[in-house]
């Protein structure tokens, strides 16, 4: 899933300590070393790119070493060039330096984290706990057996060792090398094979290869808005003797955004109409405006979800009171010149922060300022306007008499009816309770009952022994609705006719 792999890696770069300026084209680096190779053998080759034109790049290792369910050694072996970022060997692994970092255990896949620092001046560090420069891991996994003789490699391994080529760059930064298409170890100790390298790219795209360094560049400035994603393919040609193979595979290059863009209006409607009428429950959502950003907002670190703030302008306590701005946002994409893009919707809604009295009566327009706090240009406010409309309530039943039906012979809790004023099942926020009056004659066979969340009441029978009274044929029970905050009421009839015969039961001589 694009936007999960997107969303992962602006975790993993915020996890990290991040300081502005140089940067790692990689989020992490891959190889192989064998055991016993000699001092001096080339591993890997490590790029830097630049925030800016005049940084110089410096590269530095820790001096330890971290090992998986182990913890951290001292590094005797590796080296990185300060000026040119080649990772080396500077002392030969051997199997007892091997046992030794691993204490003896035998491990499936044994592997050692180094950890490489950039700066644009030399480095003083002396422990690998700073927080100031940027950072990236190298993983290197070993494979415990000598290197193995150059004329029983398979000349297209000697092209790729690590088949996962991607890479990220930041827009709106100055171009530079960011990979170079060498196995530095292999072909360093089998130069009897010649390898050869080429990169195949549609055409106008702003990479080129240098066949004479194997190393591949960013030739301009790019813009994530305008395209997100590139793919080129490496092929590479390893010939020995008559022999020839050739092996491709993908690099993969991600534009990494920075903010940009200002945020903008789709169709530039930046009013909506928020009427408060039957639901007036706290928590309701009256109108929803929506801006949009061409640039993406990450959803880890949760710190990266406030760069968009919503804040309502008034000076008047009661709206402050009453409304509140909620602001969600979600991943879309655009389509500048048929390239699919990432960009944000962020939605703001205006939502009821208390019940609203059904008494409550007013119009207003409210507003709410938008604010992009990332975005440094001059446009990164935006006002957005709901016009508010708060409408009362009438508490009134529609007819001012009911009536039911009701067969002499029911049981008790049998279900009568039920009693509910004007527009009661739309109303949220809306208490309502119902209660019967004392009734036209003194036949006291109904009562009303209401759960917590009904907007009804119901009417059952309360004493079946009432309706078998040949004196009870008709009730009429005066019913009163009040509504529980402002105590408005309404008042109504209810008509409840028996019918049928009342079953005689014998008594079995019973006396």
């Amino acid at each position: 899933n694009g936007a999960t792999c997107n969303n992962f890696l602006s975790f993993l770069f915020a996890s990290f300590p991040v300081a502005f300026g140089l940067y790692f084209p990689r989020v992490e680096y891959d190889e192989t070393i064998y055991l016993d190779e000699p001092e001096g053998t080339p591993l890997l080759q490590i790029h830097a790119l630049k925030d800016s034109e005049e940084e110089e790049v410096y590269f530095w290792l820790c001096p330890l070493v971290r090992i998986p369910q182990v913890g951290l050694k001292d590094n005797l072996w590796f080296q990185i060039g300060e000026k040119t970022g080649l990772l080396f060997l500077n002392k030969s692994l051997e199997r007892e330096d091997v046992d030794q970092l691993f204490a003896g255990k035998w491990v499936p896949m044994p592997k050692l984290m180094l950890q490489v620092y950039l700066s644009s001046e030399p480095f003083q560090l002396k422990e690998c706990l700073d927080t100031k420069h940027n950072k990236v891991w190298v993983q290197l996994s070993i494979i415990s057996a000598p290197l193995p003789a150059c004329s029983s490699l398979m000349p297209s391994q000697l092209c790729f060792v690590n088949m996962d080529f991607s890479f990220h760059i930041k827009e709106n930064k100055p171009p530079g090398t960011f990979h170079q298409l060498q196995s530095h170890s292999l072909q360093y100790l089998c130069q009897n094979v010649s390898v050869s390298y080429k990169v195949i790219a549609d055409e106008g795209l702003p990479f080129r290869y240098d066949e004479d360094t194997m190393s591949i560049s960013v030739t301009q400035i790019l813009d994530r808005e305008e395209r997100e994603k590139y793919e080129l393919i490496a092929k590479c040609t390893a010939r020995e003797g008559s022999r020839e193979t050739t092996k491709e595979v993908p690099l993969l290059i991600s534009v990494l955004d920075e903010d940009d863009t200002p945020p903008f209006l789709p169709n530039g409607t930046s009013t909506a109409d928020a009427v408060v009428e039957f639901s007036r429950k706290e928590g309701t959502v009256l109108a929803t405006l929506t801006v949009y950003d061409a640039d993406t907002t990450s959803v880890y670190p949760i710190e990266s979800r406030k760069k968009y703030t919503g804040t309502i302008s008034t000076s008047d306590p009661w709206i402050k009171e009453k409304f509140r701005v909620e602001h969600d946002f979600h991943e879309i994409k655009f389509s500048p010149n048929g390239s699919q893009v990432r960009g944000t919707r962020h939605e703001y809604k205006l939502v009821l922060n208390k019940n609203m009295s059904v008494t409550e009566s007013r119009s207003f327009q409210l507003d709410v300022v938008v604010n992009d706090t990332e975005y440094k240009g001059p446009d990164k406010s935006l006002l957005l306007h709901f016009n508010v409309s708060i409408l009362p309530i009438n508490i009134q039943f529609s007819n001012m008499t009911y009536q039911f039906r009701i067969n002499r012979n029911a049981a008790n809790f049998s279900q009568i009816g039920k009693i509910c004023i004007d527009n009661c099942m739309r109303f949220y926020g809306v208490n309502i309770t119902y209660s019967l009056q004392p009734p036209n004659v003194s036949c006291y066979a109904m009562k009303i009952t209401q759960r917590h969340e009904d907007k009804y009441g119901s009417l059952y029978v309360n004493d079946s022994a009432v309706l078998r009274r040949p004196d009870c044929k008709e009730i009429q029970y005066p019913v009163l609705a009040k509504e529980e905050w402002s105590s408005k009421e309404a008042r109504a009839y209810i008509m409840v006719v028996l019918s049928g015969a009342c079953k005689l039961f014998p008594n079995f001589g019973l006396s």
